[in-house]
């Protein structure tokens, strides 16, 4: 360690974001990261689960694989990326997917050739200047050297936040449109939260159009309903 460093982190420590303990980087203690709602690391595919299967019905989704439920603490840190661009919560978020998807040793387990991260409207990316998909997911998909590819569009449509699943379901399949060809592609749909599966049902019933020969999604949360 540099004596600049040494000296930053004598005057400056660095504090686990839940408890306040001492730590080496930005983000959780291993101990509050072991507290969080998160999967356990058997579960890839998490429609195994029959509670999981029943609460969602993606049929052109060839696997789900998610890093825990949308609440407490985890579901705090979403909100803080996605409005208000947040550069800790964005920090802690990125050490809890990192970590599930090396504990998962998802890419050994499931084949990918190209990943979509699920896109904002052109309007409301303009608005916030982000989209909070890439922001937690980037950098951990470039260091596993798999390519993000644009070929997933979205219209501008309202809100699903406090649409039904009926609704949400109608309002996915008007949003989004692919632009290229996926033929043969192994295709990973990526997404923050995960509410009732329209959206990303819709997009990979999509990218099978678009000649995709398999598509598993994984968010970093799925909402209990």
């Amino acid at each position: 360690m540099s004596l600049r460093l040494t000296l930053r982190k004598g005057l400056f420590p660095t504090h686990c974001q839940m408890c306040q303990t001492p730590i080496d980087e930005t983000g959780l203690c291993h101990i509050c990261h072991a507290s969080l709602p998160l999967f356990t690391h058997s579960e890839t595919n998490l429609f195994s689960r029959p509670d999981i299967s029943r609460m969602f019905h993606l049929p052109h989704c060839d696997g789900l694989s998610a890093c825990g439920w949308y609440q407490g603490a985890l579901a705090g840190w979403l909100k803080q990326v996605k409005y208000n661009n947040s550069r800790v919560a964005m920090k802690i978020l990125r050490q809890v997917i990192a970590k599930h998807w090396h504990h998962l040793d998802f890419v050994n387990k499931v084949g990918i050739d190209a990943c979509i991260l699920v896109p904002v409207a052109k309007t409301r990316l303009i608005f916030r200047g982000y989209n909070q998909v890439y922001q937690t997911w980037a950098p951990l998909l470039e260091r596993a050297h798999l390519p993000i590819i644009n070929v997933l569009g979205k219209h501008a449509a309202p809100s699903q936040v406090t649409m039904r699943k009926q609704a949400r379901k109608q309002s996915a399949k008007k949003a989004y449109y692919l632009k290229h060809s996926l033929m043969h592609k192994r295709i990973l749909l990526i997404d923050d939260v995960m509410t009732t599966g329209a959206t990303l049902n819709h997009i990979s019933a999509l990218c099978k159009e678009a000649g995709a020969s398999q598509v598993w999604a994984f968010t970093t949360c799925l909402t209990e309903t």
